[in-house]
């Protein structure tokens, strides 16, 4: 326990003896991460929309209830459906015609989500621009209710909710999270570089080192003084700062 105890003042010592040290490089980590969020990483920004699946609902409450297993059952099918290329490189096309940049890919830039035993399939696009990222949503589920309706008779369970609109606010970077990384990362380093630079410190810093590590015996020691005192013949003992006490054996 005596030993654990020294060990962390010890290391607190150190902390502290380096505490400039430690600030500056976490600041300067936190700074370059905060710079780099700003300026070198593009922003991103999403739209989405939300798709109902839900059939004309009968008067009989057990095929009510057949037909909302039914559509939660084709919730999944018609997830499966938007992710394949044919609705994809379809809106791919239309988006093209349209003078979008030609080298989308939709595959990485929607998302399909819904939540356990709901009838809603929530699209959601992402891209560099609010603008790129609405048209892709929109043109996406335009293309899939279109495809759908014409190659499944049954599918006319599916209606639009809301279409995708401008969200000016990006999704990432995340700016306080990347500078506390930044922050977290300085940290370390500076931790690390305190810890190597007094482990490499080979100076002797105490009576006690000498007499009861080394085994030396100590002959004395010599006070500091003044630079302004270091003049020859013209030390005053009066001027003299004494940080230890004067010690001969």
């Amino acid at each position: 326990m005596d030993n654990q105890s020294i060990n962390l003042t010890q290391i607190f010592s150190i902390m502290k003896k380096h505490l400039t040290l430690i600030t500056c490089l976490s600041v300067i980590g936190a700074t370059i991460f905060g710079c780099l969020t700003v300026w070198a990483i593009a922003p991103k920004y999403e739209s989405s929309s939300l798709i109902l699946v839900n059939r004309k609902q009968d008067t009989d409450a057990n095929a009510q209830y057949a037909q909302v297993q039914t559509d939660l059952q084709m919730v999944n099918t018609y997830k499966d459906i938007i992710s394949q290329g044919n609705i994809l490189d379809t809106a791919s096309k239309n988006l093209i015609k349209d003078g979008f940049p030609t080298n989308i890919n939709l595959a990485n830039a929607i998302t399909i989500t819904h939540n356990e035993n709901s009838q809603v399939l929530k699209i959601t696009a992402k891209a560099n621009s609010p603008y790129l990222a609405k048209d892709i949503v929109n043109e996406v589920i335009s293309v899939f209710q279109t495809k759908i309706t014409q190659n499944m008779s049954n599918a006319r369970n599916v209606s639009i909710i809301s279409k995708g609109t401008v969200e000016r606010k990006p999704v990432s970077p995340n700016l306080k999270l990347n500078v506390l990384i930044g922050l977290v990362i300085g940290l370390f380093l500076g931790i690390l570089f305190a810890f190597f630079k007094e482990l490499t410190d080979r100076t002797v810093k105490s009576e006690d080192f000498l007499t009861d590590t080394l085994g030396i015996p100590l002959m004395g020691t010599i006070s500091d003084m003044k630079d302004k005192q270091m003049q020859f013949g013209k030390v005053r003992p009066s001027k003299v700062i004494s940080r230890r006490s004067r010690t001969v054996n």
